[in-house]
């Protein structure tokens, strides 16, 4: 059963913490929801210690003006205009990595519920990670999910994913964008691959070079296989490997929420996405050794990894089973 929760007007008191928020903002997309987007954020970043860096276009120009004013009031909020004719997300992310001065960093896109306690249980456990490197999985949700973000709990979200509430959630991103790590590796991987443009392939680009920098990985042929799938643990090429290294996340409650958008699938943005997609193969290409061994990712590959630490926490597989059920969503929305 789905548990709710009213918020109380009193708010958490945090200790200082070292760890800045960077997140990508485009206006020339859905403006208004995102403008709304920033308003909840100045409302709960009000009075407290973590940083949030937003790097956005200057254009359209009314449209920024809007978003400096309201964020005028809020210190918390550092707004770093990128006045290029890129203004891509890695170009954008990369201007607001330029301003982090806090030793810790974490990225987060603008449709990310943001949940204070949620990110500070990140910040502790990134300090606790021998790879200084944590990697959460996140739950997209539907039209219906994203009206509830403020009645259920996070944990209750978590719950309904297992339970094959798929009414609420569309699918589970695991691996996902959403990354907390140390700013000096950040730094000497050199951050976002600028040449990326629009949409798609530079966050998969950006995880892999930090994964291989902390010793999570190797580069080996296996990452060039790229296909998507239906569930996580199915996940085959790269995107099991990224998974790998992170699989004791899944078993956490640090879920986070990815707030329901429509997708203007013909715009130039998303049509961008083939073209960073071969970019990303030919950086791979590059930096694999031909004659290094040769990892077969095909199901059950990630199945048996998780299993075993399954196994090793004495938890019950059936509990889990969402995440290896091939199961098109929409069957489960009728």
């Amino acid at each position: 059963m789905l548990k709710f929760f009213f918020s109380k007007k009193k708010r958490p008191d945090y200790d200082a913490v070292d760890l800045s928020i960077v997140i990508p903002i485009d206006l020339s997309y859905r403006s208004h929801d995102i403008l709304q987007r920033i308003k909840r954020l100045v409302a709960i970043a009000q009075d407290q210690s973590i940083g949030f860096i937003l790097g956005c276009n200057a254009q359209p120009e009314r449209q920024v003006q809007q978003l400096q004013k309201i964020i005028a009031g809020c210190p918390q909020i550092t707004l770093v205009i990128d006045h290029s004719t890129s203004g891509h997300l890695s170009r954008l992310r990369n201007i607001a990595l330029a301003q982090v001065q806090t030793r810790y960093v974490m990225f987060l896109d603008i449709d990310i519920h943001i949940n204070l306690q949620q990110i500070h249980n990140a910040f502790t456990e990134v300090q606790q990670h021998p790879a200084q490197l944590c990697m959460y999985p996140c739950l997209y949700l539907s039209k219906k999910g994203s009206k509830q973000v403020n009645r259920l709990t996070l944990a209750a979200f978590r719950h309904a994913y297992y339970d094959f509430r798929r009414d609420l959630i569309l699918h589970l991103a695991f691996p996902s964008s959403i990354i907390i790590t140390d700013l000096k590796s950040v730094h000497a991987i050199h951050g976002f691959d600028e040449q990326f443009i629009g949409h798609g392939y530079e966050d998969f680009d950006f995880m892999l070079r930090l994964f291989q920098h902390k010793g999570l990985i190797d580069y080996q042929p296996a990452l060039l296989l790229d296909e998507t799938y239906l569930a996580p643990m199915m996940a085959t090429g790269f995107r099991a490997i990224l998974a790998e290294s992170q699989l004791e996340q899944l078993l956490n409650k640090q879920y986070f929420l990815h707030i329901h958008h429509e997708k203007d699938k013909k715009s130039l943005y998303h049509q961008q996405r083939q073209a960073n997609q071969q970019r990303f193969e030919m950086k791979l290409k590059q930096q694999i050794n031909a004659e290094a061994t040769v990892t077969d990712t095909a199901p059950p590959y990630l199945l048996k990894a998780f299993f075993q630490l399954l196994a090793q926490h004495s938890l019950n597989r059936p509990e889990y089973s969402a995440l290896w059920a091939e199961i098109q969503g929409h069957k489960l929305r009728k």
